[in-house]
């Protein structure tokens, strides 16, 4: 898929490659980089300490040893089984020290604590689930994005919520280029294919200092593939968990107006509908994000 996908767009290229430094991201925004933060913030991954984590559950608690900041939550729910991991798309961490906090299920796990999983039918945090998974599809579509043009470009994460009926991602560095429906078709294709692959969400909690030493605009360093990005919360666990899903078109955004916005729409894989009630979910989100400004 990746070469159609580059022939129709490099056409762009000769327009685009203008682009100054302040619209192309930072180099250390690179999977070098999240290696050596991640050695930052865990320190050496072959010196491990082992810590008990307690999973919970609704027949019962089970503790398991791991390897302190190496192990993730998701390495826990394994020792219940592989479903009960594979279903996992956020967890509640509950320390022995300090207050509850919901976190990845790929960010390392750092001191003894008890877990909680929160899947996609975990009704008393639907809130926090459905801004995870949008988080995670805009995410997930600057990283096709990014594998699929033939230029540099940036990205920004507007928020948005459920309510608003779609996803959308900034595009920087298109010279104000929007796709066309052809490129867009090309593009699903693309981003289909690469949400099929099954890439995990790996995830580094920033502190503070090393946020701002490091240039780091967020609290949470992701990882998608090779594809890195800075955000400011939580993600699901694997683009496998990305059931329908669609960029609908793009508009021109920002100050410049020169920036693309693209908008998009999904529905976890957990939730399947028809084929009738996805056509309604894309349509409302294409008027929705249509009429947006």
């Amino acid at each position: 898929m990746k070469v159609p996908v580059r022939g129709l767009l490099a056409l762009r290229k000769a327009s685009t490659a203008v682009a100054t430094a302040e619209t192309i991201p930072p180099a250390v925004l690179s999977s070098e980089f999240f290696d050596h933060v991640r050695h930052q913030v865990y320190g050496d991954s072959r010196k491990v300490d082992k810590v008990v984590v307690t999973v919970k559950t609704e027949a019962k608690d089970k503790p398991v040893l791991v390897n302190r900041n190496v192990s993730t939550s998701f390495h826990c729910f394994n020792h219940i089984n592989k479903q009960f991991a594979d279903d996992s798309v956020l967890v509640e961490v509950i320390p022995s020290v300090g207050g509850a906090y919901f976190s990845s299920v790929n960010q390392p796990i750092q001191d003894q604590s008890e877990v909680r999983k929160i899947g996609f039918d975990t009704s008393e945090n639907l809130n926090l689930v459905n801004e995870a998974y949008w988080r995670s599809c805009s995410l997930v579509t600057a990283a096709f994005l990014k594998e699929a043009l033939d230029v540099d470009v940036d990205f920004g994460f507007p928020r948005g919520s459920i309510q608003d009926g779609y996803f959308s991602v900034a595009v920087k560095g298109l010279n104000g280029n929007v796709f066309t429906p052809d490129e867009l078709s090309t593009i699903n294709r693309f981003g289909k294919s690469y949400i099929r692959d099954d890439k995990a969400f790996e995830v580094i909690s920033v502190p503070k200092t090393i946020a701002e030493e490091s240039g780091i605009n967020g609290d949470h360093l992701i990882r998608i593939g090779h594809q890195v990005f800075t955000t400011d919360g939580p993600v699901i666990r694997s683009t496998r968990q990305i059931g329908r899903f669609s960029i609908l078109r793009s508009k021109l955004t920002g100050k410049s107006g020169k920036d693309v916005l693209v908008g998009g729409v999904s529905i976890p894989a957990k939730q399947p509908t028809s084929s009738y009630s996805w056509s309604l979910i894309a349509k409302n989100a294409n008027q929705k994000f249509s009429k947006s400004n």
